[in-house]
Order: C-alpha cells, then sequence, then structure tokens
C-alpha cells in the first residue's frame, strides 16, 4: 500500500457520490451526488459545504469560463446549468427518460472537449452504451460504441492518449488521441482488475500514473504509464467511485463513495459508505480545464 495519510471523511452520506473534482479558482472539491440529484461544493480547507439541486440526475459535469455555470452530462443528454439560480441555459438532449439508459462518466480534456458516456441500468445485457464527445460549439459526436457502462475519463500529461473504462468488462483501456482533432483512435486493454472489482472513476497524476477508484474493491489503485500496478490506497468502504487531486499543492486526494446497492448489513459494518474521503499524499495532481461557453450562449443571444 502507499504512503498517505487520510486527514478526513466528510460526513455527506451519499447514495451515489461521483465525479469529484478540484475547482482551483476558488479553492474547492465539488461532486455529484446522481440519484439523488444533489451538486456539492466543499471549501478547502476551509471545510464550508454547499449543496444545490439539479433538474434531473447529474452525473457528470465539468468547469466552464462562466460564474456559477457547469457544462452537465444530465441523465438524458448535455446542458449548460447555472447552479445558483438552477437554471439550464442550454441543452442538447440525446436520451429518452425511460429508456434505460442514461450518461454517466465524463471529464473536459485539455483543448476544452467535454466527454461524457452512456450506461445501461436496466439490466439489459447488450453493450448499447455510446462515448460522446462535446465541443464547446455544440457539436456532439459519438467517439466509441459497444460500452456497457462508461467510466475513468481522463488523458495522460501530453494528451497523447486517453483511457476510458468498461467497468462490467473489468477493463481499463487506452488511446491513442489527436489532440487537435479530437479523435481517438483503435483501443487498447491497459489493465484488468481482479475478478469482483471493478474500474470506476479515475484521474491521472503529474508523473502520468493513472489513479482508479475500485468498486467494490474497498481501494484507489495506481498504474504505472505501462500499465503495471505501482500501489493502492485503501478506503474503509468497499465502493469508491472516483478520485481526484487538490488542495493549495494539489497533493490532496480526494475519493467519493456510494451506499448504493449495499443491504443492511454491510452498511452498519460499512458505516462510512458515502461520504468523501481526504488523504494527505506525496504525489501531485494536474489542475483541471475548463469548457468555453460563449459560442454557444452566443447563438442563443443571436436574434432571430
Amino acid at each position: 500500500m502507499l504512503e498517505v495519510q487520510r486527514i478526513d471523511a466528510i460526513e455527506v452520506g451519499n447514495t451515489l457520490g461521483e465525479g469529484v473534482l478540484w475547482n482551483h479558482k476558488d479553492q474547492s472539491v465539488w461532486w455529484t451526488d446522481i440519484h439523488e440529484c444533489k451538486l456539492y461544493r466543499l471549501t478547502w480547507p476551509g471545510r464550508e459545504l454547499e449543496v444545490f439541486d439539479t433538474p434531473e440526475r447529474l452525473c457528470a459535469f465539468g468547469f466552464t469560463d462562466r460564474d456559477d455555470c457547469i457544462v452537465a452530462a444530465f441523465e438524458t443528454g448535455f446542458a449548460l446549468f447555472d447552479y445558483r439560480r438552477g437554471k439550464i441555459l442550454w441543452q442538447k438532449t440525446l436520451l429518452e427518460k425511460g429508456s434505460g439508459l442514461r450518461f454517466n462518466d465524463g471529464k473536459i480534456d485539455r483543448q476544452g472537449r467535454f466527454w461524457a458516456g452512456t450506461m445501461a441500468e436496466d439490466g439489459r445485457e447488450d453493450a448499447d452504451g455510446i462515448l460522446y464527445c462535446l465541443e464547446p460549439n455544440g457539436v456532439v459526436s459519438e467517439q466509441q460504441k459497444d460500452v456497457f457502462i462508461s467510466n475513468g475519463c481522463c488523458w495522460d500529461v501530453n494528451s497523447s492518449h486517453f483511457y476510458f473504462a468498461d467497468s462490467p468488462r473489468r477493463s481499463i483501456y487506452r488511446y491513442k488521441f489527436d489532440a487537435r482533432r479530437g479523435d481517438i483512435g483503435e483501443r487498447e486493454l491497459f489493465a484488468r482488475t481482479m475478478f469482483g472489482i471493478y474500474p470506476d472513476g479515475a484521474t491521472v497524476d503529474a508523473d502520468g500514473y493513472l489513479w482508479s477508484a475500485q468498486w467494490r474493491g474497498a481501494r484507489v489503485q495506481r498504474y504505472a504509464p505501462d500499465g503495471k500496478l505501482a500501489g493502492a490506497v485503501p478506503v474503509p468502504v468497499s465502493q469508491p467511485t472516483c478520485v481526484t487531486f487538490g488542495g493549495p499543492n494539489m497533493d490532496m486526494m480526494f475519493v467519493t463513495t456510494a451506499k448504493e446497492s449495499l443491504n443492511e448489513w454491510t452498511l452498519d459494518r460499512e458505516w462510512q459508505a458515502g461520504n468523501l474521503f481526504v488523504f494527505q499524499t506525496p504525489f501531485k495532481g494536474i489542475m483541471g480545464f475548463r469548457f468555453s461557453t460563449t459560442q454557444l450562449l452566443d447563438k442563443i443571444a443571436e436574434p432571430a
């Protein structure tokens, strides 16, 4: 196990805490509770917590160049969402409610595109999930089909490769990435988890190592750039969902967790399930990126 120190557990009791991100602009950590339609903001190290309601399940999000606005992958599609006013500023619906599909993990690349993928939640056996890319001009493209549960979107430090996990397949894939065009190449297997353990949300540190929250694995696994295991951080609950680095020196690790699907006996034992865990580490992360809202909001403002 890696030498890190767990310094806090923020008691929020999320049903499905997910998508944790660090906002260096206001020194705060953000995440969503998907099933409860909540967006969380926690200042750090001040530990002041705000909670915002969302109009439907918020599955993934990223920060933008506009105050109080996120780019969102709601359960049915993409949107620009003013979380303080609870107002959708722009929206592109891709899924029908009740279709058995919803969006899941997503992240912004260094060039300002927002990537997010879908998953089936109705028990179907077909891999009907799709990875999408949203450009700042509103164009949406399909990048990968044949997905069960989209997870773990992130890029290496020089944007030459894109990482993406399909959780039920227990597989983390790597693609060659054309940063200028925003295209991915053929997928190759980067790493597989052990039986009964599933790769969830992920991030890459400043040294180019991939960190993967491992659902049912009670840990965050670190992988070297060649896919070899490079240590792990134990989490005191079985269902960590996502990981990011943050803090003033980018050396704090924040991990979201879930209590969804845990029975009463397990919840009694895992009484901290659904909380946000904070670790002090000897590692450093990379600052996130922002989505430009200018083109989309200018289109809306144009006279008919």
